[in-house]
C-alpha cells in the first residue's frame, strides 16, 4: 500500500493537471468566441458585397476586396493561434477540446463558416452571369466598330442641295 506522501503527490499532480486543462479550456473558449465574433463580421462583409455586386456600386468593390484579403490573413493568423496552443501539449488540447462549451463554439463557428460559403458561391455565381454577359457586350461592341469602319470606308461623296457633287 503507497504511503501517504505518494497519494498526496498522485492528488497534487492530478489536481494540476485538472488546472491545467482548466486554464487551456478558458483559453480555447476566449478564442473561439473571438474567430465566432469574426465569422459574423466576415458574414456581415460578405453580405454588404453581394449588395455592392448586385447593384453596380463598383467603386467600392476594391475596398471590400481588400478587407476581404485582410480577412484571409486573418484566418491564418487564427488556425496558427490555435495549431500552436495544440502542439504545447496535444493531450491535454484534446481533452479540452472535449469540453461541452468548447464543442458549442465549434459547432457555431461551423455553421458560420457553411453559410460565408453560401454567400460566397451565390456572389462568385452572379459575377460569373455578369463576366459572361460583359463579354458579349464587349463583343457586340467590337462587332459594331468593325461595321461602322466598313461604313465609313465606303462612304459616297457628299451631295449639294442643287444636285451637283
Amino acid at each position: 500500500m503507497p504511503g501517504p506522501g505518494i497519494v498526496n503527490f498522485n492528488l497534487e499532480r492530478k489536481t494540476m493537471e485538472f488546472n491545467q486543462i482548466t486554464q487551456l479550456e478558458r483559453e480555447l473558449t476566449f478564442i473561439l468566441k473571438e474567430e465566432y465574433s469574426f465569422y459574423q463580421s466576415l458574414y456581415i462583409l460578405i453580405d454588404k458585397q453581394k449588395d455592392m455586386i448586385r447593384y453596380e456600386r463598383d467603386e467600392k468593390l476594391l475596398d471590400l476586396f481588400t478587407e476581404i484579403d485582410r480577412c484571409h490573413q486573418r484566418i491564418k493568423q487564427s488556425e496558427n493561434k490555435i495549431a500552436a496552443l495544440k502542439e504545447k501539449n496535444s493531450k491535454l488540447f484534446n481533452i479540452a477540446a472535449a469540453s461541452p462549451d468548447v464543442k458549442k463554439l465549434v459547432n457555431s463557428i461551423v455553421t458560420m463558416v457553411r453559410k460565408n460559403i453560401g454567400l460566397v458561391k451565390d456572389n462568385e455565381e452572379y459575377l460569373r452571369g455578369r463576366h459572361s454577359r460583359l463579354k458579349s457586350e464587349l463583343h457586340d461592341l467590337q462587332n459594331s466598330h468593325k461595321i461602322l469602319k466598313y461604313i465609313r470606308e465606303t462612304e459616297p461623296a457628299p451631295y449639294f442641295v442643287d444636285g451637283k457633287k
